[in-house]
């Protein structure tokens, strides 16, 4: 039928220098004969990282055996009493069969990350964000996916790749990006067909990386669990180090079913020195069912800001030869006087945000720092103290929920301009005092959420707000506390406006501000492009 794989599970034989020799099939198959008998043995223990491990000693029969134990999971170890060649040859149809007939794949899952920062950004402490991924191939072979949590979409719909990070900038590729790219690792779950592949090419390439097996049953159903343990370069102390997956020291967790050879589950779980915390799972899967069209489109506003690559400029070689720490200095030089244009020069988009111009506009430089690299990052990474000035917004708030009462719903510009939308997980709860809260006027609740941050009173916060953003503010808080900053120097946020009711939005509007404050911060930047210009590359 559709995405026929007998080609790719044979190159990815001759790329795992598998040959077809008779006494190496009967070598590894033996290994492999053996550790299915022990497996058996252990058939109803629970699944749960490291509980039973094969773990090969030697590195070239580690390297032989990992390989069949992949292949062995991914096919469930149908092994009947035959030849070895005769087996090795159904081991090998198997595998093909297994993943010739799968043309739709959508998952659900959740990670601890924030809404709209980078698909790969952790956090040990965050709470857990919605991720939803999908992928069709359609009847003419054409491939279509979509990577999406609540602040980014990342879309390729047969021509082109977007990402809108919301409400309005994005990146456009006019050519089919993989899944993978802007570092949407989990996007490449996608490709179930492709995990044998990975994890084989994987274990190629890190001889002493461990992987292992075990059969469970759950619900009556056999289960195969394969473990991979994976330690990162990325020293204890560095910067990055805990930051995104790929800076961690992490186990990866797979399930498979025995009777259809199909992913389960997927877990990524971080090691640290007190514990194991979970930070990715896959928490729902479906195969081969009809996927809206819709969810391959993007309604982008009109009022998008795309990201550029940097032009050669005609004095492009005194930007070139700055140092890391001139281009902070001047980065920041350009903001506090609102030159626009100079911020464009390192900035890669194309124009500046008007809300970015009220953030940055007119702000105070106070420090800058030694620029410093860590981990596998291509450029530099730049201490800097700044003073932001005050921000005007508002938040719009609705009462269209079963409890009735007035929730945070978005946030928007000076001019009702939907600058964050704001979507609750799950329905606002009826509160055991939920006709106090139904009775506050919009200016009320607003003044309550914000007394309630001012408290730290997270779940009281919730009652106003998603959990997402109350998770935000709470990652906010604690850095602002890391870095020793005072609490009269944090922006808390008060309503400085009486409420507003638009008809057309169906809400109320209630103009805030947060007065200016001082910001501390690690400036990111990179000269990876044809001009060899500095860019910024986050951090503010």
């Amino acid at each position: 039928m559709i995405m026929k794989r007998a080609d790719d599970i044979k190159r990815f034989f001759k790329k795992a220098e598998v040959g077809t020799n008779i006494d190496a099939d009967e070598k590894i198959l033996n290994q492999l004969l053996q550790a299915h008998k022990q497996i058996s043995e252990h058939r109803h223990i629970e699944p749960e990282p490291n509980i039973w491990r094969i773990i090969m000693k030697s590195k070239i029969t580690k390297l032989a055996a990992a390989a069949t134990i992949v292949i062995a999971a991914v096919i469930g170890i149908t092994f009947i009493e035959q030849s070895v060649p005769t087996a090795y040859a159904q081991v090998l149809q198997d595998a093909i069969d297994a993943v010739s007939d799968i043309w739709s794949v959508h998952m659900n899952a959740r990670m601890r990350t924030l809404p709209s920062d980078n698909f790969s950004l952790i956090g040990l402490d965050y709470d857990f964000v919605p991720i939803e991924m999908w992928k069709q191939t359609d009847e003419n072979g054409l491939v279509r996916w979509r990577v999406e949590k609540p602040g980014r979409v990342l879309l390729m719909d047969g021509q082109s790749t977007t990402m809108l990070i919301r409400p309005n900038h994005g990146v456009i590729k006019e050519e089919t990006w993989p899944l993978g790219c802007f570092d949407s690792w989990m996007g490449r779950l996608l490709n179930v067909s492709e995990l044998l592949d990975s994890e084989m090419q994987n274990a190629k390439d890190n001889p002493d990386r461990q992987i292992h097996i075990q059969h469970t049953d759950i619900e009556g159903r056999d289960k195969i669990v394969l473990e991979v343990d994976v330690t990162t370069d990325v020293a204890e102390n560095d910067y990055l180090r805990n930051q995104f997956i790929s800076d961690s020291d992490h186990l990866k967790v797979y399930r498979f079913d025995t009777e259809t050879n199909l992913l389960e589950s997927f877990q990524v779980f971080v090691y640290t020195k007190d514990n194991d915390v979970l930070v990715f799972e896959v928490t729902d899967i479906e195969y081969n069912t009809e996927i809206p069209g819709s969810v391959f489109a993007l309604d982008l506003p009109e009022d998008m800001i795309w990201h550029t690559e940097p032009q050669i400029l005609p004095d492009n070689e005194k930007y070139e030869n700055m140092t890391p720490k001139e281009v902070a200095a001047a980065l920041f030089q350009a903001c506090a006087e609102e030159n626009w244009d100079e911020v464009l020069k390192f900035w890669g988009a194309s124009s500046i945000d008007e809300q970015i111009k009220e953030y940055l506009g007119g702000l105070e430089i106070i420090s800058i720092g030694e620029p410093f690299k860590s981990g596998g990052y291509r450029g530099w990474f730049i201490p800097y103290e700044i003073r932001i000035p005050s921000q005007k917004f508002n938040l719009r708030l609705s009462k269209t929920n079963a409890a009735g009462r007035l929730v945070i719903t978005g946030m928007c510009d000076s001019k009702l301009r939907l600058l964050r939308e704001m979507k609750w997980s799950n329905e606002p709860e009826v509160l055991p005092d939920n006709d106090t809260y139904a009775k506050m006027s919009p200016d009320e609740a607003v003044k309550a959420f914000n007394e309630a941050f001012s408290r730290q009173d997270w779940d009281e916060m919730r009652k106003f707000a998603p959990d997402s953003f109350v998770e935000e503010l709470k990652h906010d808080f604690e850095e602002w506390t890391k870095r020793g900053q005072p609490k009269e120097e944090q922006p808390f946020c008060e309503v400085i406006g009486k409420s507003v009711w638009s008809e057309e939005n169906s809400a109320y509007f209630v103009r805030c501000r947060v007065p200016g404050g001082v910001k501390k911060h690690n400036l990111a930047i990179r000269n990876d492009n044809e001009a060899h210009r500095w860019q910024f590359d986050g951090g503010i």
